[in-house]
């Protein structure tokens, strides 16, 4: 498969991936998905555009990428050759269990701008971090556990030390955003149920227009494009996974019927369930 080398690890609910594509790829972008843990991006090699809340950021080599728990965010590739990264998934309680005197970890992911281009030293500096805690979360050997947090807080400490160097201020989230950022979140754990933007505005207190408005404006999708996004990340998963029937999978990712479900994927995709089914065929 072109040289293609993917690697994932983890413990806990924290993750580490690497993936080096040689060459030029077709791999496709991914879908519109948010996390309930921090993400570190770093780009060894090649380049990626990171759409974040509806903003596009066009990433390099040496960049890092640092996403607050619950964005909104999706990947796509470029023409360029030669595609290497490593991504970190942190849970929330990861960072805040290491007790540091002078600096809040999850600082690192309340930027004014969620991309930096690191310097050389630095960028040679954190890449041997990174590959360190990869080589630590696969081996596990005895304090493997300490050792992934030492070296994520290390790293995090360089990136942090060269943000404020460079003029990079934390922003806050105002009280509607962290609202729409329960929304979020509330959708990624319930899209199998029947959602609705008036059950959502009911349940979170907010009229169904300014909830519709406020949402499009800080996520750069609407609740139903998000929802669907949500909803097909996941049915695409168990087509890859599972031997469920495409009428089940339906009923599983909360469609109300399966000629809505094969409309959206299609849609979305380019290709019916059946056919991203036997082309992801293991």
């Amino acid at each position: 498969m072109n040289g293609r080398v993917a690697q994932e690890v983890g413990f806990d609910g924290f993750r580490a991936s690497y993936v080096r594509v040689p060459g030029y790829t077709n791999e496709l972008m991914s879908d519109f998905h948010s996390h309930d843990t921090y993400e570190l991006f770093y780009l060894c090699s090649g380049e990626r555009i990171y759409n974040i809340n509806g903003r596009l950021h066009y990433i390099k080599r040496g960049e890092v990428v640092l996403i607050n728990t619950h964005v909104v965010h999706k990947t796509i590739p470029t023409n360029a050759p030669d595609y290497e990264r490593i991504t970190l998934q942190i849970p929330p309680g990861f960072l805040d269990s290491m007790d540091l005197s002078d600096l809040k970890l999850s600082d690192c992911f309340a930027y004014n701008s969620p991309a930096l281009l690191l310097p050389k030293k630095e960028q040679t500096i954190l890449e041997s971090i990174l590959h360190t805690i990869l080589e630590e979360a696969a081996n596990q050997l005895i304090g493997y556990k300490a050792a992934v947090q030492l070296d994520l807080a290390k790293a995090l400490v360089y990136i942090h030390r060269h943000a404020m160097a460079t003029n990079h201020q934390l922003v806050q989230k105002s009280q509607i955003q962290k609202r729409i950022t329960e929304v979020v979140s509330y959708i990624g754990e319930n899209y199998m149920q029947d959602l609705s933007i008036p059950e959502l505005a009911k349940r979170f207190f907010i009229s169904r227009s300014h909830l519709s408005r406020t949402f499009k404006k800080i996520t750069g999708l609407t609740i139903i494009e998000y929802l669907n996004s949500v909803r097909i990340n996941h049915a695409k998963k168990l087509l890859r996974s599972t031997d469920l029937s495409v009428l089940q999978i339906s009923a599983e990712t909360g469609f109300n019927s399966v000629t809505h479900f094969e409309r959206t994927f299609k849609k979305t995709t380019g290709c019916s369930p059946s056919q991203y089914r036997l082309l992801h065929l293991r």
